[in-house]
């Protein structure tokens, strides 16, 4: 298994993958489109087999130069629970390792907290859908705490 970035002929599988986990009735061209307005902030990357199929896939988001965000994560169904999605996950983590990190849980906190992620106070929740998410040392928080928490979360 290899983790890299995604090329560009690579983005239409890692659409087909994410549009059947989130959909939420927007036809496939919607969803490309929503998902390319998140390229303007970061970069996506894969796991790959030996046969260069896609295993996993996400989105790592720069905000700021110490700020980053994880979304669009998603595992193959024919691969899940065989430890991909944490490879994918940890991965990214290296890429900036003194930076801080967010990302949006639908699936709870238990999952995340596992690589450092603890839910923001109630009052950056904005939504009931989900849990806005941390990783940062003690200064990160409070830095990032106190400025505007990016529109993406």
């Amino acid at each position: 298994m290899k983790f890299r970035e995604a090329s560009a002929h690579e983005y239409i599988k890692i659409y087909e993958q994410g549009y059947r986990e989130w959909a939420k009735g927007r036809s496939f061209e919607q969803y490309i489109k929503d998902n390319k307005k998140e390229e303007e902030y970061g970069k996506r990357f894969i796991v790959v087999d030996g046969n260069e199929e896609i295993i996993a896939s996400l989105i790592l988001l720069q905000f700021t130069p110490y700020l980053f965000g994880i979304g669009s994560i998603v595992v193959n169904p024919a691969f899940r629970s065989r430890g991909f999605g944490e490879r994918i996950i940890e991965e990214c983590l290296k890429q900036q390792p003194h930076a801080a990190f967010m990302l949006y849980s639908e699936i709870g906190i238990a999952y995340y907290a596992r690589f450092g992620f603890c839910a923001l106070p109630a009052e950056y929740q904005h939504t009931s859908q989900g849990v806005c998410m941390i990783r940062a040392s003690k200064e990160l928080y409070g830095r990032v705490i106190n400025e505007p928490i990016p529109a993406y979360f």
